[in-house]
């Protein structure tokens, strides 16, 4: 009875585990499309517009 128990505590533990390691997978592909795009941007505008000093950009 014991081993009964354990064994199905064993089995929901597990099943959290994968769910979270899911959820955290889904969360990592989301931070790294926001760097894919980041990088795609900085790719495509390699250079800073210039604003000199003396001119207020307003």
């Amino acid at each position: 009875m014991v081993s009964k128990v354990r064994s199905l505590r064993w089995l929901e533990d597990l099943k959290e585990s994968q769910r979270l390691t899911a959820r955290e997978e889904r969360r990592k592909e989301e931070i790294l499309a926001v760097f894919r795009e980041l990088y795609d941007i900085s790719v495509n505008n390699p250079e800073p517009p210039v604003f000199p000093p003396w001119r207020p950009s307003w």
